[in-house]
């Protein structure tokens, strides 16, 4: 539910505010898959659909649960689903800054596709990445 993902934000990468997950959960175009343990959400990855693409907006896994292959979990189930569902290309977009998440999207054969200069808050280039189903 939002609560959990509001707070499993607030723990991680402070993405979105409690209306704003509200409202991404109640987009028809929105799948959200999570991993829990004991009632407590680990990680979650939010995915818009789109005709035949997807977009990763969301992808974190709780700090006390990192480097336990919970965000291969959730990618490798995002990308089952993807290609179940007849997606032929998944995007996201991260940070340059981010070294960590771009050798894990590079892991799963993300490819970057352009520069979005100065994208970030604070001033950083996200990269367009992709993956062909």
């Amino acid at each position: 539910n939002s609560k959990n993902c509001y707070e499993l934000d607030l723990e991680s990468i402070k993405h979105w505010n409690h209306n704003q997950w509200k409202n991404e959960l109640e987009k028809d175009y929105v799948t959200a898959m999570g991993i829990y343990s004991n009632n407590s959400i680990l990680g979650v990855c939010v995915v818009h659909k789109i005709y035949d693409e997807a977009e990763i907006r969301y992808l974190s896994v709780h700090p006390s649960h990192k480097r336990r292959g919970l965000g291969k979990k959730l990618i490798y189930k995002i990308i089952k689903k993807c290609k179940k569902e007849n997606i032929k290309k998944i995007f996201l977009e991260v940070s340059v800054k981010n070294k960590q998440a771009l050798k894990f999207y590079d892991y799963f054969g993300f490819e970057t596709i352009c520069i979005r200069k100065k994208y970030y808050k604070d001033g950083s280039d996200a990269l367009v990445k992709e993956k062909k189903c």
